[in-house]
């Protein structure tokens, strides 16, 4: 990634005559700064900070900034965001605005190598709104404003918003060419870069060439920022196959790296990487080793083994981000170099060396991850290293066919499981932690109070923007206060990580559940099947693994689905959205339940043999979680049907409930009094206007509650009495929560999804209760039932699942919700639901009541409502286990024991009396 670094000297001219020494410190700074010379460079800005001559604040605090900055260049992350951070707390009212400013895009800069982008962009775009209202600026200032604008477009190209990426850079260009300021050299490389991601290779390569000349002109060829340039043009002309020049140009950036920054960097590290990836595409694995041992030894300080099958320990490295690729990298090669062993012990001692090396990148995943404090940063990471799981599942996987040891089989589910909702599972131990390390309420609920207001403030910005003419002031003060507030929230996570060290270091330890404890939860009847889909084509595939896991068992088959998986997937999705029956088209018909037949063959059909019940637990990955499996047709209609009657349903055959991860199925809490009562909440749409675009009531709704009370106690809240504020008293106890309410699902962003309560006797809350809302709320409860529209729908990220309504109230601690995945028709909604709770009742499991009601649906109407559109949408999601348990069990095991012990004690007299009597 490439970025401008800024530095500010300021005030030097205010303190010459004064201090000459601090004067000639900082003059010497600035010429070894500019000629590439980091190393003396810091040791002059350290000089003035130990230099016991008084120096006015804003000198100091520069003094701080340029550290961070050099630091920055040297590989030293963390320690330039610690100078930044002294520079920030000196800063509070004391500095100029520019100061300000250089100080904010310096932090960003870091946040961009962490790739931490959503806290990067938050930075940027803070120091150029300071910049901009700086008032008669110079041209030191519109050199600011530029860099940031090249900066801020380099993170959106980081993310691949290409459009945005061009939009700043183009604007940095513009300014720099106006003013005649420095930089523009940078400007064009990244122009480049954007060019050739959208498929202009002849404008990339003319503004590739462009940057090169630029910066000879400039600076020389020796130029330290010139390395930065050949990486990516290497890059450039690989993609182009023209390998001989790309190796070329990694070499001259490596020629650099080594004059300016020496062997331990992580730009030589990258470089020596670089050349790697060339060698590697040539499948030469020996030099392609060599060159990853080298990239290695330079980013970890005290490793220097240049043997190939030794790997550094990630505590001592420079940088986790560059060191993670660089073994990620090591260990496609070893891979392919066990591939080309002809003796067995040498191809199995490299296998367990590839899939070692990989375990490393794992941890150093979930060491990154933990790092990060926004949830975007989390979920970039998740989407981006998905691929890398999928890798570590392969590489087991080698090994257990060379071994066929059952405990490399586990691995390769451990693996698997990794890649699962890791961003849920962890946000989900911080929020049991946050309640379980003793840390006070006080500063609990300042951290969950910043966090709502830091959506609330999002969501302003993003209704602002819908609109045809955006108030840009109004958009500028939030995103201000959104900076300020981050900033407190970051300083109350720092406080609780200092002062509460059990929370810290029980949230790095957190790991998914071991394969023996889920195997101890599930009884004969239940079987979890586990997929993992890889998000990316290799050879127009992409590979897809079923993990099959029952009570003493663990089974694996792998297969490889192309753009045909794609196809049907979107055949049902499409229907499923449909709110009229799809049977009226045959044509329609055909297609849909021939892509439900399609789905049943690569999904189930693998590791139907190994099924010995019928409730089955699917852990989905990708786009397989939008998929209704109960509606998978086990066979296809016959060539003259028209109708979905007597089709062969797998609703017929199991009971699915539906998880993110298999390390979350099993939440249960421990019983608490009264956890089977249900609060019901059924708002009236029709007074009140309250939602003019949708129906003003819920017909069935009603019924379907008044069905609920006749099988359960508890409370309703109708009305005008199904209030938001009604319903955040209510978390408070452990109830079954049944919301009959219209939910409107945001497409940019499932975050500022809500559920719509009355809003009409709330004199606390608006109605809406956001997803941001939900999630960092606090609900103890055996179940949630969202009777609305859509409550699993959202955005669908890689590795992490739907982000839906649901997933809010599994993140705020409920064991399971049931959900519906499409807009319900309002009558078999109402059915269904009072079958659910039937059965419930009943003592059934979640999973049995929801496939009884389903079958009682299909066979109580009319043929036509068959359609698994009527009958489908509703899924069980996380714990399935009944929540009707038998309230006379203690009652009852009371009175077998007086009754067994009212027998042994008959026994006893009855043997003293006809026994003969010894002492006679």
């Amino acid at each position: 990634m490439l970025l401008v670094l800024f530095f500010s000297i300021i005030l030097i001219n205010s303190i010459k005559g004064q201090n000459e020494d601090l004067n000639n410190l900082s003059q010497d700074f600035v010429k070894l700064y500019t000629k590439g010379d980091l190393v003396r460079a810091e040791d002059k800005l350290l000089q003035i900070l130990k230099s016991k001559r008084t120096a006015p604040d804003d000198f100091i605090i520069a003094t701080y900034n340029n550290l961070g900055a050099t630091n920055t260049l040297l590989g030293k992350y963390s320690e330039a965001l610690d100078y930044y951070n002294q520079a920030e707390s000196l800063s509070i009212n004391k500095s100029s605005s520019i100061s300000l400013a250089d100080l904010y895009i310096n932090e960003a800069i870091i946040y961009g190598f962490q790739k931490s982008y959503q806290s990067a962009i938050d930075y940027f775009e803070k120091g150029i709104r300071t910049y901009l209202k700086i008032n008669n600026k110079e041209k030191k200032i519109f050199q600011n404003i530029s860099s940031g604008y090249l900066d801020i477009g380099v993170v959106y190209y980081e993310i691949k918003n290409y459009k945005t990426a061009s939009d700043y850079l183009n604007k940095s260009a513009e300014l720099k060419l106006k003013y005649n300021l420095s930089g523009l050299a940078l400007a064009y490389l990244n122009i480049a870069k954007t060019f050739a991601k959208t498929g202009n290779s002849v404008k990339a390569e003319e503004f590739y060439l462009k940057s090169i000349s630029t910066f000879q002109h400039e600076s020389g060829n020796e130029y330290y920022r010139m390395a930065e340039v050949y990486f990516d043009y290497g890059l450039f002309l690989r993609s182009l196959g023209r390998n001989s020049e790309a190796l070329s140009a990694h070499r001259k950036a490596l020629s650099i790296c080594l004059k300016n920054y020496g062997e331990k960097h992580t730009l030589t590290s990258l470089s020596y990487k670089h050349i790697g990836d060339h060698y590697l595409n040539q499948n030469n694995c020996d030099s392609a080793l060599y060159y990853y041992q080298k990239s290695l030894i330079a980013v970890v300080r005290d490793f220097n083994n240049p043997d190939i099958l030794s790997n550094p320990s990630p505590d001592s490295a420079i940088f986790n981000i560059r060191l993670l690729d660089n073994l990620k990298s090591k260990a496609r090669a070893l891979e392919l170099f066990a591939g080309q062993q002809n003796e067995p012990e040498l191809k199995l001692k490299t296998t367990r060396k590839s899939l070692e090396t990989i375990d490393i990148a794992m941890n150093l995943i979930d060491r990154i991850r933990n790092s990060y404090l926004s949830e975007e940063s989390r979920m970039y990471l998740s989407e981006n290293e998905k691929e890398t799981y999928v890798l570590a599942v392969h590489l087991a996987q080698n090994l257990f066919n060379l071994t066929k040891d059952d405990s490399t089989k586990i691995k390769m589910y451990d693996n698997a499981k990794k890649a699962k909702a890791s961003v849920l599972r962890n946000e989900i131990t911080e929020n049991e932690l946050v309640y379980s390390s003793g840390i006070p309420d006080s500063l609990r609920n300042k951290k969950n109070l910043l966090s709502g207001d830091i959506s609330a403030y999002n969501n302003l910005i993003l209704e602002e923007m819908r609109k045809k003419d955006p108030d840009n002031k109004k958009i500028s003060l939030w995103k201000d206060a959104i900076f300020d507030m981050n900033r407190e929230k970051e300083r109350v996570s720092d406080l609780i990580n200092k002062e509460y060290p059990q929370y810290h270091d029980l949230l790095q330890k957190t790991e998914p559940v071991s394969l023996e404890e889920i195997q101890k939860n599930l009884n004969k009847k239940e079987a979890v099947i586990d997929y993992l889909l890889s998000n990316q084509y290799s050879d127009g595939k992409r590979k897809l693994y079923i993990f099959f896991i029952t009570k003493n068992r663990l089974e694996f088959c792998e297969k490889e689905v192309d753009s045909l998986f794609s196809k049907n997937l979107d055949i049902i999705y499409k229907a499923n959205l449909q709110t009229q029956s799809s049977g009226k088209s045959d044509e329609l018909f055909r297609g849909y339940t021939s892509s439900l037949f399609y789905m049943y063959e690569n999904l189930i059909k693998p590791v139907e043999p190994l099924l010995s019940g019928e409730r089955l637990i699917i852990i989905p990955d990708e786009e397989i979680g939008r998929l209704p499996f109960d509606a998978f047709l086990k066979s296809k209609p016959s060539p003259d049907q028209t109708d979905y009657e007597g089709l062969d349903f797998l609703v017929n055959h199991y009971a699915f409930s539906f998880g993110y991860s298999s390390s979350l199925i099993f939440r249960r809490e421990p019983e608490l009094k009264g956890e089977d009562d249900v609060y019901a909440f059924l708002p009236d749409y029709a007074t009140g206007n309250l939602l003019a675009t949708m129906p003003a009531n819920l017909q069935g709704a009603a019924n379907e509650i008044d069905a609920v009370f006749r099988l359960f106690g508890g409370k309703k809240f109708i009305g005008d009495r199904a209030t938001e504020t009604n319903f955040r008293e209510a978390m408070r106890h452990p109830a079954i929560f049944h919301l009959a309410m219209h939910s409107l699902a945001d497409s940019s962003n499932s975050r500022y999804s809500y559920l719509m309560f009355d809003p009409r006797k709330d004199s606390l809350n608006d109605g809406k209760l956001f997803n941001y809302e939900i999630s960092t709320s606090r609900i103890k409860s055996p179940m949630v039932v969202l009777s609305a529209c859509n409550s699993g729908t959202g955005t669908l990220y890689h590795g992490e699942g739907v982000m839906s309504l649901a997933r809010g109230f599994i993140l705020a601690g409920a064991s399971s919700v049931i959900k519906t995945s499409w807009d319900v028709n309002d009558a078999a909604s109402a059915a269904i639901i009072k079958g659910f709770y039937f059965h419930l009742s009943k003592g059934e499991s979640k999973d049995m009541a929801m496939c009884s009601a389903k079958l009682d649906y299909i066979k109580s109407n009319p043929p036509i409502y068959s359609n698994p559109y009527y009958w489908a949408a509703y899924e069980v999601l996380g714990d399935n286990s009944p929540v009707v348990r038998n309230k006379h069990k203690g009652l009852i095991i009371i009175i077998l024991i007086l009754i067994v012990s009212a027998g042994l004690t008959a026994i006893y007299f009855k043997r003293r009396i006809i026994s003969p009597d010894r002492s006679l």
